[in-house]
């Protein structure tokens, strides 16, 4: 009896500690996995390519998790079957989501071709657009816009004259432009208690290693600090880099395609709930091509 007692106890103790190896042996990984992902920082970055991007379905495929959606699209100059394609692709999915704006990313503010083709169709001017502005004066294309969700959010919606930045780094301005954009830009945020804050502005801040540079590096760098310290969400562009979303420190950076880009035409679908922005590339085609989703603690996911 003793021995027997004795055996089943030896038994029970080797499978103890083989499940306490195989415990530690799945920690020990988790744990390097976790550092691998934090050790890649930015942990997202959704490349373009000259190769078809996957389909994802057609219009009604956009998830139905929210009632708030805006639209957003690069504006400018487009061949006329190109434009005529996206902005009915654009009115199709206004009809369907009934989005409550629309964010033109332009340089030439109400002068934008997109804006003014815009206004051909009927179903596109039942919302207000927002456009922004990349002028060569102090700062003049600024605007901020507070939305009211319909389950007590707020979302901010912040427009940067990013002209100004532009020709700094190109010396076709002085520092007096810039601090006075840099301190509205401040301020602005400062002042918020949004639930959401978005700062949309023409000109991408991603710093690309073929360009990359003294003078541009400290921007993007004094740009990220602000946006850290005042904990905007996302940052909505036109692209220049080689991706359609960059996150970096928990900030979404968004970019759309300009109309010089031969290989891709699309708008996005942006849908806000209570815990996250879904994002969706939409091509000139009505085919949902990329979802994207962040949460206001800055995580994000394809």
């Amino acid at each position: 009896m003793d021995g027997y007692a004795s055996g089943v106890h030896h038994h029970g103790r080797s499978k103890e500690v083989s499940w306490s190896r195989t415990f530690l042996t799945q920690a020990a990984l988790c744990f390097f996995l976790f550092a691998a992902f934090k050790i890649g920082e930015p942990q997202i970055e959704v490349p373009l390519s000259s190769a078809p991007a996957p389909d994802l379905g057609t219009v009604r495929s956009v998830e139905p998790s929210t009632d708030f959606y805006f639209l957003s699209v690069a504006g400018g100059s487009r061949p006329i079957e190109s434009q005529s394609w996206l902005l009915k692709q654009m009115e199709m999915f206004a009809k369907i989501y009934k989005p409550k704006f629309v964010l033109n990313v332009a340089q030439l503010g109400e002068e934008d071709p997109l804006w003014h083709n815009a206004t051909h169709h009927p179903e596109l001017l039942k919302m207000p657009w927002y456009t922004t502005t990349a002028s060569k004066g102090r700062g003049i294309g600024n605007f901020m816009k507070k939305i009211e969700l319909p389950y007590d959010q707020v979302l901010e919606i912040i427009g940067i004259d990013t002209g100004v930045f532009q020709n700094l780094l190109q010396n076709e301005t002085n520092n007096t432009d810039f601090k006075e954009q840099i301190d509205w830009l401040r301020q602005t945020l400062a002042s918020t208690t949004a639930d959401w804050r978005i700062v949309v502005g023409f000109n991408p801040l991603v710093v690309c290693n073929k360009q990359n540079n003294k003078e541009a590096t400290k921007l993007w760098g004094l740009l990220q600090d602000i946006f850290l310290r005042y904990r905007v969400n996302a940052y909505l562009s036109t692209n220049g880099c080689s991706s359609y979303i960059y996150r970096d420190l928990g900030i979404s950076y968004i970019e759309h395609l300009r109309p010089t880009d031969k290989l891709h035409s699309g708008f996005l679908l942006h849908g806000v709930s209570p815990l996250d922005i879904k994002t969706y590339l939409v091509d000139s085609k009505g085919r949902v091509k990329l979802k994207y989703s962040f949460t206001q603690q800055g995580r994000g996911a394809i």
